[in-house]
């Protein structure tokens, strides 16, 4: 497996705020095509964060201050049990 750079996930943020079908896009860490992704945030300003994660290495990124796209599906700050359903505990890869 190799390391995944920070900025490698950073990219993936800008091609997900596109599109809505992730079954296209490559993880960074593990070069599978089972990457997914969660907003969480305010639901009518739409601002939150945003995490992106691999389901098949467990690797991904925690963005905040983020706005997501009007057809992006956003959990609400207080939806904990929701978050915790959809969001697997994954690694975060970290800015060096």
């Amino acid at each position: 497996m190799s390391e995944s750079q920070f900025k490698d996930w950073i990219k993936l943020s800008a091609v997900i705020a596109d599109v809505q079908d992730t079954t296209n896009i490559e993880c960074p860490n593990c070069h599978q095509f089972d990457v997914d992704y969660q907003y969480v945030g305010d639901i009518q300003s739409r601002t939150g964060f945003l995490d992106i994660w691999c389901n098949a290495c467990l690797h991904g990124i925690h963005l905040s201050r983020t706005k997501a796209p009007e057809k992006a599906s956003i959990i609400p700050f207080d939806a904990v049990e929701e978050y915790t359903k959809k969001v697997p505990k994954f690694t975060p890869i970290e800015p060096v």
